[in-house]
């Protein structure tokens, strides 16, 4: 009887034990993956171990990356810049996207405020907003860091403007609003001058990003 009972126990604690582990598996890594990782336990530490932190060279690559993939999509710095900061730091900015179109071309292609700025100011905006609550006028963070990438953008472009940025990648203006120009700009935009003007824009906002959160 003793050594039934023993049994019974030494069940029942395994049991216990193995119920722990399960609930605590899909309580981490989500039902359907938890049961996953239950029937194959070697994967358990890779999945932990690709949560692991990136380092800020990897994110600047990946931030760079997707700046490339959205200027593709989207065609308009504005939406390129901003959808690639949107994503990498999860600012859950998606409903603000198609307005950004406004701002291609220095705003509805006056060539006013580069659009690679005014995506990138957009998403520091949405990152730094939330400590802006109690702060003061001109102190808010959100408006340092805004200011410290225009101090960045123009030592590397000379402007913010998108007339200047584009004289200055393409060694000449282009009058956006003249068809015939506007034809010879879509022409000359594909040697990527514009790409890496965006790419550098988000890699500046990524920099001050990573900077605020330790990253």
């Amino acid at each position: 009887m003793k050594s039934v009972e023993s049994d019974l126990r030494s069940f029942v604690s395994a049991t216990e034990r193995a119920t722990s582990r399960r609930a605590f598996i899909v309580k981490t890594a989500g039902c359907t993956a938890g049961l996953a990782l239950l029937a194959f336990p070697g994967i358990i530490s890779e999945v932990f171990a690709a949560k692991a932190d990136k380092t800020r060279e990897e994110i600047m690559k990946e931030v760079q990356e997707k700046a490339e993939k959205y200027m593709q999509m989207y065609g308009a710095c504005s939406q390129g810049g901003f959808c690639a900061l949107n994503e990498q730091f999860d600012l859950k900015g998606d409903n603000i996207i198609p307005g950004l179109k406004l701002y291609a071309g220095g705003i509805t292609g006056r060539g006013e405020t580069c659009g690679a700025v005014t995506g990138s100011l957009l998403a520091l905006g949405l990152s730094f907003g939330a400590k802006d609550r109690k702060a003061y006028a001109m102190q808010s963070p959100s408006l340092k860091a805004g200011n410290e990438f225009f101090r960045r953008f123009t030592a590397e472009f000379g402007s913010t403007r998108c007339s200047k940025v584009v004289e200055h990648q393409f060694g000449r203006p282009y009058d956006f609003q003249n068809p015939e120009d506007m034809k010879l700009f879509m022409e000359a935009a594909k040697t990527g001058k514009c790409n890496e003007v965006v790419k550098k824009a988000v890699s500046i906002a990524a920099d001050i990003i990573m900077e605020d959160r330790q990253m």
